[in-house]
């Protein structure tokens, strides 16, 4: 009778363990991660910072130059309060020379009115993804790759040379193909910008919703317009070669509000790294 009363003590205390929060995808510099929540939770913070939740789930992200020691903290509709520190791995990124480039490639426009236009585009750039930094919502599914095609000529996070000439460090992922191959959102999202702009060419930027931002540039043509709800896996546009590109290829970015994503990581997210319990 002891025992008996003692297995459904056990079984009692383990049923009430609740996972108040789990954290699946990559615990790197440049890694995302998708945030599961339990009814419970209220607020999440990432290192002191506010972390929008949509229903019970939220995205976190780290920066290609992320510090390694976070600290997680989500508050209960009832004040209580639970805290995590946890470490990111750090990433090496390899140096990538590219030599004999035409200059046209390479050099910074003098032109007074091609500055103009580049400064204007960028501005036009950046107040979109301050819109999406400032969407609570989330619209994000599975997550694909934007391609059939897996020739990738230039990896995110790489400190390129190009002629000898220092640039900045790789933001996105290059992707080999040829002209006119269909590319997909990599995950459902609302197209926020679109245009034919001189770094980018024809490019396109979905808002996936809390800050998550996708990019797809050089392209051929363009399959969307603005205010368009993408599914997942859904023609955004064709692989192409416009705007400053050597090549057909395409550019694919990622962002999570001001940090910088690497695509490749995104492509497997189904290891939990952190979990928060209630006992």
């Amino acid at each position: 009778m002891k025992i008996f009363l003692f297995i459904l003590i056990y079984f009692s205390l383990q049923l009430s363990a609740i996972d108040l929060i789990s954290l699946r995808g990559n615990a790197v510099q440049g890694g995302l991660a998708i945030c599961e929540l339990d009814s419970s939770v209220e607020k999440l913070f990432l290192d002191h910072k506010p972390v929008p939740i949509s229903n019970t789930s939220a995205i976190i992200g780290f920066d290609r130059d992320e510090k390694l020691k976070h600290k997680l903290t989500i508050v209960l509709k009832n004040g209580e309060m639970y805290t995590s520190v946890f470490y990111i791995k750090k990433k090496d990124y390899s140096i990538q020379r590219i030599d004999n480039i035409e200059e046209q490639y390479v050099e910074q426009p003098h032109d007074q009115q091609l500055i103009e236009r580049i400064s204007s585009e960028a501005s036009k750039l950046l107040k979109s993804k301050n819109k999406i930094y400032k969407n609570k919502n989330l619209y994000i599914e599975d997550f694909h790759f934007p391609l059939d095609s897996r020739e990738i000529t230039g990896y995110f996070g790489t400190q390129r040379i190009l002629n000898g000439i220092h640039k900045k460090p790789h933001n996105g992922l290059d992707i080999a193909a040829p002209s006119g191959t269909e590319i997909i959102a990599m995950t459902t999202g609302v197209v926020k910008l679109t245009g034919d702009y001189f770094y980018n060419g024809r490019f396109v930027l979905l808002d996936h919703g809390s800050g998550l931002s996708s990019i797809y540039i050089h392209l051929s043509s363009i399959s969307v317009e603005v205010g368009d709800y993408i599914l997942a896996g859904g023609k955004i546009g064709e692989v192409g070669s416009t705007g400053r590109s050597s090549g057909n290829h395409l550019h694919w970015g990622v962002g999570w509000r001001q940090k910088r994503i690497d695509p490749e990581q995104i492509t497997n997210m189904e290891d939990t790294f952190l979990k928060i319990i209630r006992e």
